[in-house]
């Protein structure tokens, strides 16, 4: 499939740049799994993206330009000429110089995606007693690892001035794909504190975050000129508390080259999370960041259309008196732009052949963001209509799109009742680990049905997704054939959730009640060895077909295969494979 530009891109950023004083920033990442080999996408050309009027291209590798830089000012032996470390970093050096000028020649601004704190480990072992604490941490709060980090920053520059700016995080730090570097978060986790807990709490980190701010306000937004954007993203503090944002926020003026990235979920990008509440609030710009490739929904592999809930709101939030879509907050004067991830999140596959599904959430999101006035409808039909779909074609077309968002709400998480839905993830798919207070409640509640009925409500949708697809005649054709795939994908893989459920919920009652309904559990059994095999095979026929789920919980402890054989949803099922058939 060849993507194609929208004739209404081609005037739009003049005419918002004609409408107001400031176009819209809108930019697009790649976000390449840690340890693992580059994402082989059309996303990665500057070129491309300047065909759905991006103005900006964040890079992210994990091999940011701060471990391109040798720290020579600060001690030349750090990274010293002819080192293994020096040509490490040289060679990244090159790489990531060509990649700005590539950016440039686009007619985009190009910005690094940096962890902070990643520094070289043989400066570590010189400064240690000057920079870590007791246990070894490096400590942001130290006069030298400031110090250190203004160096680190003017060297950034110096290295690459033609480089617009730096996107900060502080909420994790990877170093897979930095062999000579060391370090950890700036910001110590004192206490526990989750994503959906919308209670204001405090890490003790505040104060941390407005020093590294106006440190990087002041050595980059105006000593520098550069741009910086700092994302509020960690787990249950300055992402998701107003209060707590507000406490950072405020102790830091503003500045044109300052921006706030903040995803559009309170939390991380997981359906029935409320629209994030930090949003639209405070004094500073704010870019809003959005997951194209739903690392907890398939990641591509079978349908799922965000686009029209990320501007019109989903459906589990629409009865809410906040804000909940982006077309409610685009007349924010804090609203600055939006931050597209068009590929990656999460960890391993589902690895896609086509990028389908990606794409029509990346250029409908970015088409809206230079022409905000167009309602979705108009702005999916453009879409269509330039991918060579036709007459009744472009309704089914939009139909199945829309219909997996309600397929996935109900199939993987639940509008019953709150449930852990980091239960499936990535490729793997959980079990009684994840879920074990949830069943509880649900029996206690006697929601049993309910549940259940969600999930049949799910397949019933996922099998009306397939015959729309199946019904498409017209279009492209690599990408008709991969609409028709992806949907029966999808259908098959919540089939096996479906009966999952049944198994889990039904074996559950029973380990309560010492009763157990083997009619409907061995029933469920026998459909969930049938659905596998099904699916299998399903891979084996169709070369367009992304990577298999496993039934095994996720595992981040355990790289590179992130899983644990011994959880799960097989070894849950497995558990009920011993009662007596009727």
């Amino acid at each position: 499939m060849r993507k194609h530009l929208f004739p209404v891109l081609l005037l739009a950023n003049t005419l918002w740049s004609c409408l107001f004083a400031q176009a819209p920033i809108i930019m697009d990442m790649v976000h390449h799994n840690p340890g693992e080999a580059f994402t082989n996408t059309w996303f990665n050309e500057p070129k491309n993206l300047a065909q759905y009027g991006f103005n900006a291209q964040v890079v992210n590798e994990f091999q940011s330009v701060h471990t391109a830089i040798t720290y020579s000012s600060l001690n030349p032996k750090i990274c010293p000429i002819g080192s293994k470390e020096r040509q490490w970093s040289d060679s990244v050096a090159a790489r990531i110089e060509n990649k700005i000028e590539a950016i440039h020649e686009a007619g985009l601004e190009a910005y690094y995606f940096t962890d902070i704190i990643v520094l070289p480990k043989h400066l570590v072992e010189i400064y240690k007693n000057e920079i870590c604490d007791t246990s070894g941490r490096i400590d942001f709060t130290r006069p030298k690892t400031q110090e250190i980090h203004r160096i680190m920053l003017r060297e950034i520059f110096e290295r690459f001035p033609k480089l617009d700016g730096l996107v900060i995080r502080v909420g994790e730090t990877y170093l897979q794909n930095t062999p000579y570097h060391t370090g950890n978060g700036p910001i110590p986790r004192n206490e526990k504190s989750w994503e959906h807990n919308s209670t204001y709490k405090t890490d003790g980190g505040e104060k941390i975050h407005r020093n590294l701010m106006n440190l990087l306000r002041k050595e980059v937004c105006i000593h520098q000129n550069k741009k910086v954007f700092y994302r509020t993203w960690d787990f249950g503090y300055f992402h998701i508390n107003p209060q707590y944002y507000l406490s950072v926020t405020n102790g830091v003026e503003p500045h044109p080259n300052l921006y706030l990235c903040i995803k559009h979920v309170q939390g991380d990008y997981h359906r029935t999370y409320k629209f994030n509440p930090t949003l639209g609030i405070g004094k500073h710009k704010q870019i809003v960041e959005i997951e194209c490739q739903r690392e907890y929904e398939g990641k591509g592999a079978y349908p799922n259309y965000i686009a029209d809930g990320v501007l019109n709101g989903f459906e589990e939030l629409k009865s809410d008196s906040q804000p909940y879509c982006l077309n409610q907050l685009k007349s924010n004067s804090n609203f600055a732009g939006i931050w597209t991830w068009s590929r990656g999140g999460g960890w391993r596959g589902p690895y896609i052949k086509n990028e389908l599904w990606c794409d029509v959430n990346v250029a409908i999101l970015a088409n809206w963001a230079n022409h905000m006035s167009l309602p979705e409808k108009d702005l999916f039909k453009e879409y269509a209509i330039v991918n060579g779909f036709k007459g009744k074609d472009v309704e089914h077309f939009h139909r199945l799109s829309l219909l997996s968002a309600d397929a996935i709400v109900r199939g993987r998480a639940s509008l019953v009742l709150p449930i852990n839905v980091w239960w499936t993830r990535d490729q793997f798919i959980g079990g009684e680990k994840e879920l074990k207070q949830n069943l509880k409640t649900i029996i206690e509640q006697d929601l049993t049905h309910k549940v259940l009925l969600e999930k049949s409500q799910s397949v019933a949708i996922w099998k009306e997704i397939v015959s729309l697809a199946n019904k498409i005649q017209t279009g492209n054709l690599e990408l008709r054939r991969y609409l028709q795939t992806s949907a029966e994908y999808g259908f098959l893989l919540y089939s096996i959730y479906e009966q999952g459920w049944i198994i889990m919920l039904k074996g559950y009652e029973g380990d309560m009640s010492g009763q157990y309904d083997t009619k409907s559990i061995c029933k469920a059994i026998d459909n969930y060895d049938r659905l596998w095999k099904e699916y299998k095979l399903f891979a084996e026929t169709h070369p367009d077909c992304a990577t298999l789920y496993e039934p095994y919980s996720f595992d981040f402890n355990n790289p590179p295969l992130y899983h644990d054989l011994k959880q799960g949803l097989n070894p849950t099922v497995d558990k009920y494979r011993t009662i007596d058939k009727p």
